[in-house]
């Protein structure tokens, strides 16, 4: 009885702790793979993913500033740019553990974009109406 109490609030709080990492997309992710389907009835899980070879980054900071070399508002991953794309990202609170991307370039829809953390990748989805957009980045740096 004695030992169960401390080894109860030990596996809460390492619970609490691992929490965080889960949601923490801090760092430096570049795109290695996309999607593009023209099915609106496919499932995500039916979707293979083609890998790409590109220079597109995109880097999340951890005041929720985002800063890409990729044009994010039409999810032209094949030509980076000098000019950045710059804008913020946010957690709000839902079951499906979804980020909202808010791209300054492309008021209007920055708020249909989205990204989610899935198998230590993390996967953009572009507003689409003829199917799925999704670009997925593997991360390099926690920087």
């Amino acid at each position: 009885m004695n030992t169960r109490i401390p080894t109860i609030i030990f596996l809460i709080l390492l619970l609490i702790g691992c929490k965080p990492m889960l949601y923490n997309p801090v760092g430096v992710w570049k795109l290695s793979s996309v999607i593009n389907s023209s099915d609106v009835y496919a499932n995500r899980s039916s979707l293979i993913p083609e890998k790409v070879e590109s220079n597109m980054v995109l880097i999340l900071e951890n005041n929720g500033h985002f800063t890409s070399n990729g044009n994010l508002c039409n999810g032209n991953w094949k030509e980076t740019m000098e000019k950045k794309s710059v804008g913020k990202y946010y957690y709000k609170k839902n079951p499906d553990n979804i980020f909202r991307l808010e791209t300054n370039e492309c008021p209007g829809i920055g708020g249909d974009h989205h990204f989610i953390l899935k198998d230590r990748k993390l996967e953009l989805y572009y507003p689409s109406v003829t199917g799925y957009r999704i670009q997925i980045f593997e991360k390099v740096s926690n920087e």
